[in-house]
């Protein structure tokens, strides 16, 4: 395996970045900022339940290139406080409009996270990301944080509207890195998206099973559950 591989690919969001941490915080500060627990009765865990579930619909059908980005950023929220009986489009807006913004000043990375890009960049591997994420908010979230000193390339699936796993998605952040899938890992949380569309790219696949949920398992690749796993596998 080190022989072999030359390059490690990465998803970004709850891989390396602690998308669901820094969500939560983010969305907890806006929901007391806009007293919406006083307001409407509503515990910000029943709101966050909610939301979570519709979010991570959302961003399925928008892996399946069946919505649009900005259907995401217009109906997670509105249609989250819908449910709620919530109706305030001045509430609604101010999340749809803020949130985006706001989540990357919260950046607390996956734990283990920068510890094993060190590692396995002092070991001679070439680094990359490849997101699913929006252009601008993947940049962000690699600019804030340690993650900008070891990443050589970093491709978003919105750069060509095409979403991971995609095989156009993998060609052109393999074009990018100047890299040979055969020569490649791809490692992240997304078992369809991550592991199926790298493996099916020719790549070596490791799921980083972040949840814990241990509902994947493989002969052919590497589970984890701790990033810091990946110092036995490279």
């Amino acid at each position: 395996m080190e022989n072999k591989i030359k390059h490690i690919f990465f998803d970004l969001d709850n891989t390396l970045w602690d998308t669901d941490k820094n969500s939560k915080i983010t969305l907890q500060s806006m929901f007391e900022n806009m007293q919406i627990r006083e307001k409407y009765k509503i515990n910000f865990s029943d709101f966050y339940k909610k939301y979570y579930a519709r979010n991570e619909k959302l961003w399925s059908l928008y892996r399946q290139e069946k919505v649009t980005k900005r259907d995401i950023l217009n109906h997670r929220f509105t249609d989250t406080f819908y449910e709620l009986g919530v109706k305030d489009q001045q509430i609604c807006s101010y999340f749809n409009d803020h949130f985006i913004n706001k989540v990357v000043e919260n950046n607390n990375l996956v734990e283990y996270a920068e510890d094993i890009l060190k590692y396995l960049k002092q070991k001679g591997y070439q680094l990359h990301i490849i997101s699913n994420g929006f252009i601008d908010a993947t940049e962000n979230k690699i600019q804030k944080t340690p993650i900008k000193n070891y990443i050589s390339t970093t491709t978003s699936g919105e750069e060509i509207n095409k979403r991971k796993p995609a095989k156009e998605v993998f060609e052109l952040g393999l074009h990018k890195a100047k890299a040979k899938a055969e020569e490649s890992s791809f490692i992240g949380d997304d078992w369809e998206g991550d592991i199926i569309g790298g493996k099916n790219m020719g790549m070596f696949p490791v799921f980083f099973d972040y949840k814990k949920e241990k509902k994947y398992s493989s002969r052919e690749f590497p589970v984890i559950q701790e990033l810091r796993e990946l110092k036995e596998i490279f």
